[in-house]
């Protein structure tokens, strides 16, 4: 549908556009009230009130048999050829499991933002797919409602709707609840973890993760040619990720994800050793020794998968009765040490490899605001009148 401004008989009135239900072009003359002279400024301000106002009319004309189930599954797979693996993965899992089974059954025309809200709702006191207590994150939630809002968009290119009915729509998760998935690791802290991953075989991959806050799947890639003992480099240039299927992948996450550090002294003596493990191991387990280029592996060789990794990483925080935490927190504690040594946000920007400051600046905040609380605390126990 389409407006614009026309003059009768004096008056301007704005006159909109639209196909019927049989696709026959129709007008509708709507009057503004406004005199032709020196008006048409305000009639022009009016289109786009009237073009929502009337906008019923034309939504006769779309095509009231296409279900959102068949279109969001025709969606994912116009979508696989531009996604990575893993997140074709994670997209057709969120379709699949959380939106169609609540719209799958209704017409795309029949959707409405009330539909749109009620469905957050729901999926605030209790999303999940797997029944498990607890809710959905706020980041799973935005990523839903990014999908929703993508194939209405797409359903109103194609003239199947003539509006989205996910726009403007808030989530009904808090925008707090964010900041409750991050765990941020003072030093001390750190210390305490890694003294409890003593003698585990992850102990080696928690340590360099920490040091350089790497991602789950880059620590899971690095390679031993990466790593450069005589010049003291360690490059971060291959992921492993897990979708439907474990993916090793010969580049990082994002082009700016790529980058070459110094090898910090205490992480190369903790590789070096390691180094040296392994070469016993390969000894001991003779020809049935998994033979890579990896640097965290089992002590036969394998590579760690990475919800293997997860799992075994909560059991030892489990164990050891440590504040519970992802292991993405391990990044997030890299970048909260760093702010307590005094860098500023683009220095830490560089070193956790973000491709926008605005992520940094995210987790900056929420490291400030965390710290803030914890200063009235000690304040508050400090000044006693």
């Amino acid at each position: 549908m389409t407006g614009s401004v026309h003059i009768k008989s004096g008056k301007l009135y704005v006159v909109l556009a639209y196909k019927d239900k049989s696709g026959k072009a129709r007008t509708k003359w709507v009057s503004t009230g406004l005199d032709a002279h020196n008006n048409r400024r305000r009639a022009v301000a009016m289109i786009p009130d009237l073009l929502q106002k009337y906008r019923g009319l034309e939504q006769l004309s779309v095509d009231s048999g296409t279900l959102f189930t068949d279109y969001a599954r025709e969606w994912l797979e116009v979508k696989r050829p531009t996604l990575e693996k893993s997140t074709f993965d994670r997209y057709r899992n969120q379709v699949e499991k959380q939106l169609i089974p609540y719209f799958g059954k209704k017409p795309l025309c029949e959707i409405t933002p009330r539909d749109v809200s009620v469905f957050y709702s729901q999926k605030a006191v209790g999303g999940r797919a797997d029944k498990r207590s607890g809710t959905l994150s706020h980041k799973t939630m935005k990523s839903i409602s990014s999908i929703l809002r993508s194939i209405m968009r797409k359903a109103i290119i194609e003239g199947l709707i003539t509006r989205n009915p996910a726009d403007g729509v808030p989530l009904a998760t808090k925008e707090s609840s964010q900041q409750d998935e991050y765990v941020f690791l003072n030093r001390d802290e750190a210390n305490a973890l890694l003294k409890a991953f003593e003698g585990n075989v992850l102990h080696e991959i928690v340590f360099v993760t920490l040091y350089y806050g790497l991602r789950r799947s880059e620590a899971l890639g690095l390679k031993w040619s990466a790593i450069d003992f005589e010049n003291n480099t360690l490059t971060i240039e291959n992921t492993v990720v897990k979708g439907s299927t474990i993916e090793a992948k010969d580049r990082a996450k994002t082009q700016g994800s790529a980058a070459t550090f110094d090898l910090i002294p205490a992480v190369k003596e903790v590789l070096l050793n390691l180094r040296d493990k392994q070469a016993e191991y390969r000894r001991l387990f003779g020809g049935e020794y998994y033979q890579s280029d990896y640097v965290f592996v089992r002590e036969d060789g394998k590579p760690f998968r990475p919800d293997c990794l997860t799992r075994s990483f909560q059991r030892v925080l489990k164990t050891h009765n440590l504040k519970p935490m992802r292991y993405h927190d391990l990044r997030h504690s890299t970048a909260s040490m760093l702010y307590d040594m005094g860098w500023d946000i683009k220095a830490i920007q560089t070193w956790l490899r973000h491709a926008d400051i605005e992520t940094t600046g995210n987790i900056y905040t929420h490291i400030s605001n965390e710290r803030k609380r914890i200063l009235s605390t000690e304040l508050d126990d400090f000044i006693k009148f």
